[in-house]
């Protein structure tokens, strides 16, 4: 089976992960047009309860199942980890199984206790998606482990390909099926009729979560018989080596000695997101909104805020995928000079990816919002205020991924918790203030990260002996962001200027001129960082097509000089 470089590894994943949240943004539009805010405060809150569900067989098992099975490839392991996937993918199964019966039994008294009622035939619609993304993570976890990224960043484009076209074909087919439901049953007054409908629509768009699940779990056992051959040739051979292999009680034990900790740290974690959901909703009828108008900002938040802001941080999860079986390799070596080697250039790679994505979300909230929400671009101030939070949530990423890789699995979750635990205090304390209402949800986002971003750093850094240096990795990226940030303003705004007499609609004339300035953005940030020395030959050339970017950038007037 294949095998990539880190490098490679990340730049397949950060790919994949791009292409997925644009499919993503790309239905959300519509799908908006049919749920609107509200419906959309409905759905996010259904998906609430569907993701602390998920996390009990998606956030530590496949974790464990990349470490240890990147440790026994380190040292030619094949047959064990060959068995370790057979005794994860039984395990997961069943419990996939298990909880997708649950959430379907008790949906009702789910949505009820978040305090969101009308997401119950969202939770409902939710449940058998458990098994599909259960039987997916074992198969990720295995070939992430062989540091082989391409069967993970298929299998998300796929189901994110699969889920943007059912999402909004089945929320509008349940959309109307709601509408003539609330009519026969005799409820009266367009608004009623509307939450009806949106409460069916809500539920029809987790159609397509439900099928891209499926279609990724078929995919990866597709993947997995078609390179069984080589995959038994190498457990055979590995087995000659007459190494005792552990039993399955045993594999079980390390992969919950590992899992477990993660686990409940994330279902902690999200626990107290519902915590702060509900809080969310009733801070703000307490500062005055209704119940409709609280669900509407609650769902500009979690739509238009949220999604927008997760583009970027995608990179954050891909490098941290790849980084976890690297760190991991680097523990089970006792390599002290390799593992420091590879915190620092996650920690220096993510911050020249964050910040610039920071500066350009804020200099162009508005029209990035417009362009993917122009019926009701609500959110724009709420990005431009919070897109720097984004730095914070990388940074947590890549620390956690490292601190997991090392077998530190409950370091991380422990911050993360009680960060969010204060994140629960400042929301409940600025949401009920009316000139703040749903921006209090970003600050305490901010406290909470920043909170879990300085402990974990302080865990690092007292594991290790590693010492980071702000100026180093900080200082550069954020002057170049400042001067890119300043020029893309300008860029934007000229170019709307000369383009006012030649395009007569001002949602594609946005569009256009959004598009060009995030690319002008881009290769202003590039070719900058060069001149300022953050970024050097050496980093260029290993990205995949190195040598050719470095010759392209060679032929731009006057930076020969700097490479």
């Amino acid at each position: 089976m294949k095998h990539q470089s880190e490098t490679k590894g990340f730049t397949i994943l950060s790919i994949a992960s791009v292409i997925n949240k644009l499919l993503g943004l790309l239905y959300v539009p519509f799908l908006t047009l049919i749920l609107g805010n509200v419906g959309n405060g409905i759905y996010d809150a259904g998906y609430k309860i569907y993701q602390l569900v998920f996390m009990i067989t998606n956030a530590g098992i496949p974790v464990a199942i990349s470490k240890l099975i990147s440790e026994q490839a380190a040292v030619s392991r094949y047959d064990l980890s060959h068995k370790t996937l057979k005794v994860s993918g039984g395990l997961l199964a069943a419990i996939g199984a298990l909880l997708s019966i649950i959430i379907a039994v008790f949906a009702r008294q789910f949505s009820v206790m978040i305090g969101f009622p009308e997401s119950y035939m969202t939770i409902l619609a939710l449940s058998p998606t458990l098994l599909f993304t259960s039987i997916s993570c074992a198969f990720r976890g295995y070939f992430q482990g062989r540091s082989n990224m391409v069967p993970t960043s298929i299998s998300q484009v796929i189901e994110q390909g699969v889920n943007t076209v059912f999402t909004v074909l089945f929320a509008w087919i349940m959309y109307r099926y709601g509408t003539n439901y609330a009519v026969s049953h005799g409820i009266t007054g367009e608004a009623e009729i509307r939450l009806e409908a949106v409460k069916f629509a809500a539920a029809g768009g987790t159609v397509g979560t439900s099928l891209g699940a499926l279609t990724s779990a078929l995919y990866l056992c597709r993947v997995y018989i078609k390179n069984k051959a080589e995959i038994v040739a190498e457990v055979i051979e590995s087995s000659r080596s007459g190494q005792f292999i552990d039993s399955t009680k045993m594999i079980l034990k390390k992969i919950f000695r590992y899992a477990v900790p993660i686990t409940l740290g994330a279902v902690a974690i999200y626990t107290a997101s519902l915590i702060d959901l509900r809080f969310t909703k009733s801070q703000l009828i307490a500062g005055g909104f209704s119940e409709i108008d609280a669900t509407g900002l609650y769902g500009i938040l979690s739509t238009q805020y949220l999604k927008v802001l997760f583009i970027p941080i995608t990179f954050a999860t891909a490098l941290a995928t790849t980084i976890l079986p690297s760190v991991s390799a680097a523990s089970a070596r006792n390599d002290g000079g390799l593992l420091h080697k590879r915190i620092y250039k996650s920690i220096k790679l993510i911050l020249m990816i964050a910040v610039p994505s920071a500066v350009g979300l804020t200099v162009l909230a508005k029209p990035i919002i417009y362009s993917i929400f122009p019926q009701s671009p609500d959110g724009w101030d709420l990005l431009m205020v919070g897109s720097w939070t984004l730095i914070l949530i990388s940074l947590v990423s890549i620390q956690t991924a490292i601190l997991q890789g090392m077998g530190k699995t409950y370091v991380p979750t422990i911050h993360m918790a009680i960060g969010l635990v204060l994140k629960v205090f400042v929301n409940y304390n600025l949401i009920v203030i009316p000139s703040v209402n749903i921006k209090g949800a970003i600050a305490g986002s901010a406290v909470c990260y920043g909170f879990a971003a300085f402990m974990n750093y302080r865990s690092i850094k007292k594991l290790t002996g590693v010492r980071l240096s702000v100026k180093r990795l900080f200082n550069r990226p954020l002057t170049v962001s400042v001067v890119m940030g300043v020029l893309v303003f300008l860029i934007y705004h000229g170019l709307t200027l000369m383009t006012d007499w030649l395009i007569k609609s001002p949602f594609l004339q946005n569009i256009i001129c959004t598009a060009i300035s995030i690319g002008a953005g881009a290769l202003i940030y590039y070719l900058l960082m060069i001149v300022a020395r953050g970024i050097t030959e050496d980093e260029i050339r290993s990205f995949p097509k190195g040598d050719l970017i470095l010759e392209i950038t060679r032929k731009i007037p006057y930076m020969e000089r700097f490479i």
